[in-house]
């Protein structure tokens, strides 16, 4: 019966899947079902807009206190499917009861590959003061910050969308911290500083600079990071772009690094160089990096 469920979730055919579900809980109660099958089923109603009903089964099942049998590993798996679907439907209060249960059932433990769903559900409502808020609850709560380059590009991006100049960070002249928070970007940039330190926060708003097509910025940032530059943080997003073809960044890259010292900028040319020979080229190609 438990095997017939498993098939209706595969199907999508919720209706069917909740009733067998339902049919064992009742008439068959020594049965144990494990927690991988009921999360699915979870993320099954989720999907389907069925959300009350979703709490409703995964808190049913955890007050039996099912013996974990299964791969604790899947387990977070099929939770983080859970969460992710809960995300998509951009209702943050769904998406933290759901974390709060799960956490609370010791089905999942507060890291990066569980928290980012949280953060996934305010950006994908465009909230972006949301998200820097929730980021700064998952700092203080758990001393976690995940996302934190994409919600700098989020940042970016919506400075660029609205035709809004971008506040300069504090930093670039001399790195301070702000109590008051004047602009989501310096809140964010705040809070990458006290999790990994100025240096870092640097690099993290160099890139987002590069991804959101700034290069002149990310230029300024470079010159400020002077003999501070991290070479090898460099070479590895250099390899990044390479793989996600991110011809755009890279170029952006090499005109931002253009008469600095600290960058080796042999590895740019060659990642490009080696887009170049392995996709067709978009108009830009090698006789533009002979400029």
């Amino acid at each position: 019966m438990a095997s017939i469920v498993v098939a209706y979730i595969k199907n999508k055919n919720v209706d069917a899947a909740l009733n067998m579900y339902s049919c064992i809980l009742v008439e068959h109660p020594s049965i144990t079902l494990d927690y991988g099958m009921v999360i699915n089923l979870c993320t099954l109603l989720v999907e389907n807009g069925r959300n009350h009903e979703a709490i409703k089964t995964l808190k049913e099942h955890l007050e039996l206190n099912v013996k974990k049998t299964d791969d604790i590993k899947k387990i977070r798996e099929n939770c983080r499917d859970l969460l992710g679907a809960a995300a998509t439907t951009c209702d943050y209060e769904l998406t933290k009861q759901l974390f709060d249960v799960l956490l609370s059932g010791e089905l999942v433990e507060p890291e990066n590959f569980i928290l980012v769903p949280l953060l996934q559900c305010k950006l994908n409502s465009d909230d972006l003061p949301g998200a820097v808020s929730v980021a700064e609850t998952m700092y203080k709560t758990y001393n976690l910050l995940p996302k934190r380059m994409e919600i700098l590009i989020f940042i970016l991006c919506h400075y660029k969308d609205m035709k809004k100049k971008i506040p300069v960070p504090n930093f670039i002249g001399g790195m301070e911290q702000s109590n008051a928070d004047t602009n989501i970007l310096e809140h964010m940039l705040n809070l990458i500083t006290q999790c990994y330190g100025s240096v870092q926060a640097q690099h993290d708003l160099m890139f987002a600079y590069l991804e959101t097509g700034l290069p002149d910025d990310a230029r300024q940032v470079l010159q400020n990071l002077g003999k501070e530059v991290n070479v090898n943080q460099l070479n590895k997003m250099c390899k990044v772009y390479l793989k996600m073809e991110r011809e755009d960044a890279l170029l952006h890259f090499l005109n931002a690094s253009r008469g600095n010292d600290f960058i080796d900028h042999e590895k740019i040319f060659s990642a490009l160089l080696d887009m170049y020979s392995t996709i067709p080229s978009t108009g830009n190609s090698i006789a533009t990096l002979c400029q």
